[in-house]
């Protein structure tokens, strides 16, 4: 059986004494949750949240990473700085990233294909627009995103890897996929992975999938009645504790 994941993205919000507030009172939810519990700071905050995260089950993740070791690459950080930290686990491919810094699916492979290498983990976004979903292309979209982003990833390397289905037009909107509709695309998903390369729908059966799009604690249990839905990518919900923890109730 799947594990769920609850997972907040904090983005560039938060400051420093928010986010340690936030993760000390996520230490002891972690220890008791029957959930996986990630966050994501900024990478100002990483070195803080994660010393407070220490030795407990609270697993923290950096936004973003190159895909080199230590090298001339001014303004990114290598897996090697983060693994100081010890910090193992990595966004790739957020929609904000893809629509406002150009990241590619095919940029996107490369980073997927060097952080497993290297022994990450690493949860890769994937979503359509709303023009894309009234045109009625959120399959070929996705189908797209999976087949590009996960190109020439050898089977071994896939039980470090979580997807992250997130509908841009839901991302901080208010709007929300109805669960059926999630489902429908988790679903989709999870086939599309099985249809990578001969023996992948057994992998495609154990690969966890998060919803993400302006999910609350008031629609969570709802979606995670979902069978392919294996938790949620949280953004908004997840820079408040209160919230936060209503989210792993």
């Amino acid at each position: 059986m799947r594990k769920k994941i609850i997972a907040g993205n904090w983005k560039m919000n938060l400051t420093l004494a928010e986010a340690v507030a936030i993760a000390q009172g996520l230490v002891s939810a972690s220890q008791t949750s029957a959930h996986e519990v990630m966050i994501f700071p900024s990478a100002l905050h990483l070195e803080s949240v994660a010393s407070i995260a220490k030795g407990s089950k609270l697993i923290v993740g950096a936004q973003n990473a190159y895909q080199s070791g230590l090298t001339a690459m001014t303004g990114e950080i290598s897996p090697v700085q983060l693994a100081e930290l010890g910090i193992t686990t990595v966004l790739v491919g957020h929609s904000e990233r893809r629509q406002f810094l150009g990241e590619t699916s095919e940029f996107d492979q490369a980073k997927i294909s060097y952080f497993l290498k290297a022994g990450l983990r690493v949860v890769y976004c994937v979503g359509e627009t709303w023009a894309e979903r009234e045109k009625g292309n959120t399959f070929s979209v996705l189908e797209d995103q999976i087949r590009k982003g996960l190109k020439d990833i050898t089977s071994d390397l896939f039980a470090n890897l979580v997807i992250a289905y997130e509908p841009v037009w839901a991302i901080g909107t208010g709007k929300v996929a109805t669960p059926v509709e999630a489902e429908e695309a988790h679903a989709f998903i999870r086939k599309e992975i099985g249809n990578l390369f001969v023996g992948a729908s057994a992998i495609s059966e154990k690969i966890q999938i998060l919803y993400g799009g302006s999910v609350k604690p008031d629609n969570i249990k709802d979606l995670l009645t979902k069978p392919n839905i294996d938790g949620g990518l949280v953004g908004g919900a997840s820079q408040k504790l209160e919230s936060f923890l209503g989210l792993l109730k």
